[in-house]
């Protein structure tokens, strides 16, 4: 089971779930859900496709019931409509949320716990999900959402500027100084193609926090109950600084200036960054623009003590105000479950939260980019807190790391700033 407040060991084998039921008339004595059931979804135009087609299939498998898919594209607009549609009572029935995104609604009753739909489910077991992905959902005493996927960040590798720098790929283990030597070596100008990186992400907590666990920090007092951030510890803030010198230090990474002019994602899709971290949201957009220009693949972080890495996963959950909670219960067994986690994986957009997917040739094809997706599964991952505030929390520590990671500031400086401005959130 995975710890909040350590990692969670590689997920292992486990029975398959379940064989997913043509109807829910199948899975219980009661009524069968019938009627119109709403899903707010966002993503791309592929992700939209595969939802429309997992929503197709329900409907076959379940005629009594039409779904509502509603789009909305930006993640960012995502998140506002859904609050505003939770304050206003109107949400959709099914939902998504990031894990630490949900406790607020949670916190304020606005979400229907799923752990009595679950327990009575014949499609799905609690323990055909992977424990690192169930346990974030489980707060309070309550399951509050069920997990559509699982992944953790990774490092995306251009093997051609591997080639070029004759420098040898990644490998399983690799240190965080062999990690800095290859940034480095591939960091050059180009005649044709201009200045080349060797590294670049998005700068956020979520980047920076494996670095500080595996270095052997903390961002908090405890994981189950925060009382305060833990980034002003000597181990944390020697983390945060070795991460910072890649940009500051050696100029391995884009500076303030350069990646406002061509942000690292685009960057690595042209040819012109060695590395890239990120979750494996990024496999479709990679599979559809990179194509043959060259060879990617990825590895698990570098280690500055400890292999880790940082869990994403997004949650099916069914609003308190939802119309109609059994049908929507119905809908997140079926898109949650092997037939709709097949089709998200399909795409490459997720890494699949149940085992006997995660662990099936549909998952675990080296066939397509990414030759190396079992890395997703044999690494370890943390989540972040359960906490009501965590979302504002985490946006105001990215903003004072991003400050020092292009030398507005110093590390100390930061985590003194950010830990005053979330003291109150934290009580």
């Amino acid at each position: 089971m995975l710890a909040a407040c350590g990692a969670a060991p590689p997920p292992t084998a486990a029975p398959a779930p379940k064989p997913a039921a043509t109807s829910v008339l199948a899975a219980t004595s009661a009524p069968a859900p019938s009627g119109i059931v709403s899903w707010m979804v966002a993503g791309d135009s592929v992700e939209f496709d595969a939802y429309k087609r997992i929503a197709a299939a329900f409907e076959r498998a379940n005629p009594a019931i039409k779904v509502d898919l509603v789009y909305i594209p930006a993640s960012a607009d995502y998140r506002n409509r859904l609050a505003a549609d939770i304050a206003s009572g109107a949400p959709s029935d099914v939902v998504f949320m990031n894990y630490q995104r949900y406790p607020p609604f949670a916190d304020k009753n606005q979400l229907a716990p799923l752990g009595d739909y679950l327990s009575r489910s014949t499609m799905l077991r609690e323990s055909d999900f992977f424990p690192a992905a169930m346990s974030p959902y489980k707060w309070r005493g309550s399951t509050w959402c069920l997990p559509g996927n699982m992944s953790s960040a990774v490092i995306y590798y251009n093997k051609k500027l591997f080639d070029g720098a004759k420098l040898d790929y990644p490998r399983a283990n690799w240190s965080w100084d062999d990690f800095v030597a290859s940034a480095r070596a591939i960091s050059r100008d180009d005649p044709a193609l201009g200045r080349i990186y060797g590294y670049g992400t998005e700068i956020s907590l979520f980047r920076v926090a494996p670095y500080v666990w595996s270095a052997g920090g903390d961002l908090v007092d405890s994981a189950d109950a925060p009382t305060k951030l833990t980034l002003d510890s000597e181990v944390a803030m020697a983390a945060i600084q070795r991460y910072i010198d890649l940009q500051v230090k050696f100029q391995a990474a884009p500076s303030a200036l350069a990646e406002k002019a061509e942000d690292s994602l685009t960057r690595f899709m042209n040819g012109k960054l060695g590395m890239y971290m990120d979750s494996r949201r990024v496999v479709p957009l990679f599979r559809d623009t990179i194509k043959d220009s060259f060879d990617w693949d990825v590895v698990a972080l570098p280690s500055q003590g400890q292999t880790v890495s940082i869990l994403h996963s997004d949650g099916y959950c069914i609003p308190a105000a939802a119309k109609n909670k059994d049908a929507a219960w119905a809908l997140i067994e079926f898109a949650a479950g092997p037939r709709g986690q097949t089709t998200m994986t399909e795409i490459g957009r997720l890494v699949p939260s149940l085992r006997a997917i995660a662990e099936s040739p549909v998952f675990l094809n080296p066939t397509v980019r990414p030759a190396n997706s079992k890395v997703w599964l044999e690494t370890p991952i943390r989540p972040v807190p359960n906490h009501k505030n965590w979302p504002a929390i985490e946006t105001a520590i990215t903003k004072e790391l991003e400050k020092s990671y292009y030398g507005v500031q110093p590390v100390r400086d930061a985590v003194q700033i950010v830990g005053k401005q979330v003291a109150t959130l934290l009580k």
